[in-house]
């Protein structure tokens, strides 16, 4: 029974002789069964590789790189193609792991009982602990400290693998997707050029870009119009002065053959001739030599009988001027109706291309809507093409950047170690949990019965709960008999207490031996 009065060091003193065996058969077995698990548990070794996430070595300014996917995305990738059945039933019969599930169960259970012991453990700074991880740790278990260390180093090795491939396919299948978008994007091309050459072909003359041109032509044929337009009508106006040349030679003729011509009708001829042409003129030369020779005629002395033939001669030779003159006019005549002729024929045909060029000018709005419709998809087609190509590029020294392995990979930095204690089971918490467990349960069990216990085993506790006084307390009396079976109870208890110890530190050094690292101080 616990006193009112509260519990104090004396009183649980008394508690614990009372209840020796409470606390220590408890203890005894808790902690014996502590030591045990420690000593049949099966040892599990681990080994860890570090691997650092080493960033692209060319800047991106340089070259982008087209693997996009995060660092966390590729090492979740990687961890399932690694996790895989048929990689880890490779490195199972490379190594040689789980021999007795393997001849028990089958390959499937092995590969399962593996997963559970490798982790992938992402490692963040601080000031990066929401972006990309900068490492990540794998780690595996296993009984044997020489092929736990094996297994680490091929399942790292085996993501460094993995992910160059992963990056490789990437980039490469990247680079085949905008090749096939190039060539479809080229042969649409070439179909828009093709409709555009055939279109410059039809309207030729009609496109946009020559309606410049073809306004400087038609100014230029309006000029050339103006200009053939002046010189027709100069040869008319030729042509009617040489008519009226011809018929005032006419005219003179006939009244030279009635009155032959005097020196000052050839004086007056020769005046009016001088005010409409040269001197240089053929009919102004003519008509100064007869004028000459009318002059040499009159200084000689006139004969009678030779006036008559000074007459005939004279007339004569007025004729033959006259015939010279008309013949001359006619031929002018002739060659100024050519020109004419010439000149209204290339009239026509400088009309004709006048009304070529307007046309083409008035039609020029409507082609040139039709062309700009045709050229805006071809320059969208080229404009894409030109893209795809820049992105092709980019693509190709993206691909050829994870070839060289010059792109984002991955490094082990501290390869897999080879154990030197078990990682499991952690001998030491174990053991302190195991002795914090067993002292509860011990010291438990002896305030329990001692709180189901109805005896008073003093005077106060009978007068803390009778409030009165105790006046006579008889002491107990043991006779010869109970005095020597309390000795060998004692001695039994000595015994018990001697061999439970030696059980206990038995256990322990076996712990110990097996692995003394566990241990802080060295036992035996």
């Amino acid at each position: 029974m616990i006193p009112k009065d509260g519990v104090n060091l004396q009183y649980l003193k008394a508690v614990f002789l009372r209840r020796f065996w409470y606390v220590v058969l408890p203890f005894f077995a808790v902690f014996t069964i502590t030591v045990g698990h420690c000593i049949k548990a099966p040892r599990l070794y681990k080994s860890s590789a570090l691997i650092l996430v080493q960033p692209q070595e060319v800047p991106h300014d340089f070259v982008k790189p087209t693997v996009t996917s995060s660092a966390q995305t590729r090492i979740n990738i990687v961890t399932e193609q690694v996790m895989s059945r048929p990689v880890l039933e490779e490195i199972i019969k490379q190594h040689n792991l789980y021999p007795e599930i393997r001849a028990a169960k089958t390959m499937y259970d092995a590969v399962e009982v593996m997963r559970t012991y490798i982790s992938v453990e992402a490692k963040r700074t601080e000031e990066s602990r929401r972006v990309e991880p900068v490492s990540f740790e794998i780690s595996y278990e296993g009984k044997v400290p020489a092929k736990v260390r094996d297994v680490t180093a091929a399942i790292a090795n085996l993501f460094i693998e993995e992910n160059l491939k992963v990056r490789e396919r990437q980039a490469l299948g990247t680079s085949n997707f905008l090749a096939r978008e190039l060539e479809r994007t080229r042969s649409d091309l070439r179909q828009k050029e093709e409709l555009v050459r055939q279109f410059k072909e039809k309207y030729a003359g009609l496109l946009p870009e020559q309606m410049e041109n073809n306004y400087r032509i038609l100014s230029q044929l309006q000029q050339h119009l103006n200009a053939i337009n002046e010189g027709l009508q100069k040869s008319k106006d030729r042509k009617v002065l040489l008519q009226s040349q011809v018929s005032d030679l006419e005219t003179l003729g006939a009244s030279a053959q009635d009155h032959p011509a005097t020196l000052e009708e050839l004086r007056r001829q020769l005046k009016s001739l001088r005010l409409r042409y040269s001197d240089k003129h053929p009919d102004v030369i003519r008509l100064s030599v007869r004028i000459a020779n009318l002059k040499k005629q009159q200084t000689v002395i006139p004969d009678p009988d030779s006036e008559e033939q000074g007459v005939s001669a004279q007339s004569i030779e007025t004729h033959e001027l006259m015939h010279v003159g008309r013949t001359d006019l006619y031929t002018q005549l002739e060659s100024i109706d050519m020109e004419i002729e010439k000149l209204r024929k290339d009239k026509e045909k400088t009309s004709n291309q006048i009304r070529k060029y307007r046309n083409r000018i008035e039609v020029g709005p409507k082609i040139e809507n039709m062309f700009v419709d045709l050229r805006r998809d071809y320059n969208q087609a080229n404009e894409t093409y030109q893209s795809l190509l820049q992105k092709k590029l980019q693509a190709e020294l993206a691909e050829n950047l994870e070839r060289t392995q010059k792109g984002e990979q991955l490094m082990i930095l501290n390869p897999a170690n080879l154990p030197e204690k078990p990682f499991k089971p952690d001998v030491s918490k174990i053991l302190s949990m195991g002795f914090m467990l067993a002292l509860a349960c011990g010291s438990g069990l002896a305030f329990l019965r001692e709180y189901l216990d109805p005896a008073f085993w003093s005077s106060k506790e009978l007068e803390s709960i009778i409030e009165l006084p105790v006046l006579v307390s008889i002491p107990v009396v043991n006779t010869k008999k109970e005095r020597r079976w309390n000795i060998l109870k004692r001695a039994a208890a000595a015994g018990a207490l001697v061999s439970m110890a030696s059980v206990l530190f038995y256990a322990l050094f076996l712990l110990w031996k097996m692995d003394p690292t566990a241990f802080p101080f060295p036992i035996g």
